[in-house]
Formats: C-alpha cells, structure tokens, sequence
C-alpha cells in the first residue's frame, strides 16, 4: 500500500499536472491569437491557425523546458529544441489531416453537425496527441538531465560531501 501511495504522490503525478497545466496556458495562448489575429482581420482564417499554433507552441516549449521538467542548463540542440518542434510539427500535421478527412465526411451534414463532428474529431485527436507527447517529452525529449522535485539533482552533476558516502569508502 506505501508503494502505491508513494508513487500516486510521486514526482511523475507532480510533472504530469505541471504539464497539464503548461498545455492549458499554451491552448489559451494560441485560442487568444487565433481569435484575436482572426477577429480583428490582421490575418486570414489560416494565417491566424498558424499564428496561434506557433504561439502556443512557444509557450508550450518554455513552459515544459523551465517548469514542468524543470531544465535550467543550456538546451541540447538535437534532443530537446528539435525533439520537441518535430513533435509539435507531427501533431500540428495530424490534426490538420484528421479534421480535413472528417470535415470531408461530414460534407453531406448541415452546418451545426459538421462544425461538432469536425471540432469533436479536432479535441478527440488533441486529447490522444496530449498523451502521447507527455510521454514522448517525459522519456525521451526532457530525460535524463532534470532535476528532481528536491532540487538534489539527477545524480549525475552534483558531487557528495564525504559525510554522505558511506564510512567504508573513506581512507
């Protein structure tokens, strides 16, 4: 039973909801310039689209770099910044893709039902994309060199005091 509460209030819960949280700020961003880029007549319907993914996309980048896997050293070019905006790029594609099939569907519908249909299979791909990225972001783009929910480091660039080696090891 510790073993199951230990991990429900474990540091993988705690980075799931920060990352929860950072995708909520970064959706509200680019709902923000999209409407408003749309709203105003700056941009076209898919300029404004652009607009706001790439603006959410920024957000959502320093958002889960800074906060939610907590990174403060340089970024790794390859792993991290081209991980991440290959991500972002494949799930931008993939929405894209997947609300033309289903507008394309509901073609025959009348306006109301299309709109739901497209906007359901839009938050349906969304909801199964935010899944999959966490996971992707968590293993792999933002593995390995975070710090724990201590602030004591991965292990890996923070040197012990002799007093917390085990006496065995000292001369």
């Amino acid at each position: 039973m510790t073993d199951l509460l230990r991990r429900l209030l474990g540091r993988l819960p705690r980075v799931f909801t920060r990352y929860t949280t950072a995708s909520v700020a970064a959706g509200v961003a680019s709902e923000a310039t999209l409407l408003t880029a749309y709203g105003t007549h700056l941009l076209t319907p898919g300029q404004a689209s652009a607009a706001g993914w790439a603006s959410g996309a920024v957000l959502n980048f320093v958002l889960n770099r800074w906060w939610v896997f907590r990174h403060r050293e340089q970024p790794k070019p390859v792993r991290e910044v081209l991980g991440f905006w290959l991500t972002s790029l494949a799930a931008l594609a993939l929405s894209t893709w997947a609300t033309g099939v289903a507008a394309g569907l509901a073609a025959p519908l009348d306006h109301g039902p299309r709109v739901i249909l497209v906007g359901a299979v839009f938050l349906g791909v969304y909801a199964l994309l935010f899944v999959a990225k966490f996971a992707l972001f968590h293993y792999f783009v933002f593995a390995g060199t975070s710090r724990s929910e201590t602030g004591s480091g991965s292990g890996s660039g923070r040197r012990r005091s002799r007093h917390q080696v085990p006496s065995t090891t000292r001369e």
